[in-house]
């Protein structure tokens, strides 16, 4: 009588368990449909192409300004935001009139490039009906664009009174409202905060940013440690035929870097982590170098215009400016 009892509680026991488990396996699916989707995983961050790297360098600024054209935004993102994958702020925009980069003078087309802002404007210099309380002009052309033979100039960084609606179209510019521009003012130094232009700015998810990132300083590892070798032969490697600067080609640039090797018992390079932008296939490198050797010593801000010449990463243009160390 036990042992029969006993195996008939068992029975119901299981039927019990087995409800019970069903049961438990239906209420987490109704659960995970009716839970919010942030609760389901962890949010995905996504992070900007055209910048790859903003320097720690004081001397060099640490916010970068995005220009979506296709999305009519203007977000502003600094070196903090792009190790967290956080934007600083976003603003609404106006582009040019017509589609398209632009290509030469009085296409009204917004420029595609990465272009520094280098003087700001104000009343009573610029009319306040036209371009508000501020501007900020730009270097467009920058030597990409004067290499691919694009004309024109005059491409601002500006406002237009709060009356004024942002959907008219510019001659070119990049609009902001009255309001906005005073709100991004204070992320802008002059002669060192880039603006990125670009039809879409392209957001990556993490992973493929470090990818492309990680590709591109060692690259630029390379580029210095042969010249810090002063391997001079395979450093030219990294320079296109189209090499130029300021009173250099490719051929003269080569037989200089052989001087010096002749001359020099050692060269150290020290480099800042450098602003990486890229941008179609322009890439741009600007950081601080320290440079030495046993004939001279100077500090300066170097660029490094590179363009990608059958799959590689190449040198098209070099420029230094000296800065006090």
């Amino acid at each position: 009588m036990l042992l029969g009892c006993s195996d008939t509680n068992e029975k119901v026991r299981k039927k019990y368990r087995h409800f019970m488990n069903h049961s438990a396996i239906w209420f987490s699916f109704i659960l995970l449909l009716t839970q919010p989707a942030w609760t389901q995983s962890t949010e995905e961050k996504f992070y900007p192409l055209e910048v790859l790297s903003i320097s720690d360098d004081n001397r060099l600024s640490n916010t970068v300004l995005l220009a979506d054209k296709a999305k009519r935004q203007l977000s502003i993102i600094n070196r903090d935001g792009l190790l967290k994958g956080q934007l600083q702020r976003r603003f609404e925009i106006d582009i040019g009139k017509n589609n398209g980069p632009k290509l030469k003078r009085d296409d009204k087309k917004t420029p595609e490039g990465i272009y520094l802002l280098q003087q700001k404007k104000s009343p009573p210099e610029i009319p306040f009906d036209q371009y508000g309380d501020m501007a900020f002009t730009t270097n467009y052309p920058n030597y990409f664009d004067r290499f691919d033979k694009k004309t024109g100039d005059g491409i601002w960084l500006h406002s237009v009174p709060d009356t004024v609606p942002l959907t008219r179209g510019s001659r070119g510019c990049v609009v902001l409202r009255n309001d906005a521009i005073k709100q991004v003012e204070p992320y802008i130094a002059l002669g060192k905060t880039f603006m990125v232009i670009n039809d879409t700015i392209r957001w990556i998810p993490e992973d493929e940013h470090q990818k492309q990132k990680l590709m591109a300083e060692e690259w630029f590892s390379k580029w210095k440690n042969l010249w810090e070798a002063q391997n001079i032969d395979e450093y030219i490697k990294l320079y296109t035929e189209q090499f130029t600067a300021p009173q250099f080609n490719k051929k003269s640039w080569y037989n200089h870097k052989l001087k010096l090797k002749n001359r020099y018992k050692f060269v150290k390079v020290k480099v800042s982590t450098p602003h990486i932008f890229y941008l179609k296939n322009q890439v741009l490198f600007k950081f601080v170098q320290d440079y030495e050797s046993d004939g001279h010593k100077d500090v300066g801000v170097k660029y490094l215009y590179v363009i990608r010449d059958g799959g590689e990463l190449k040198v098209q243009r070099e420029e230094w400016y000296a800065i006090n160390p």
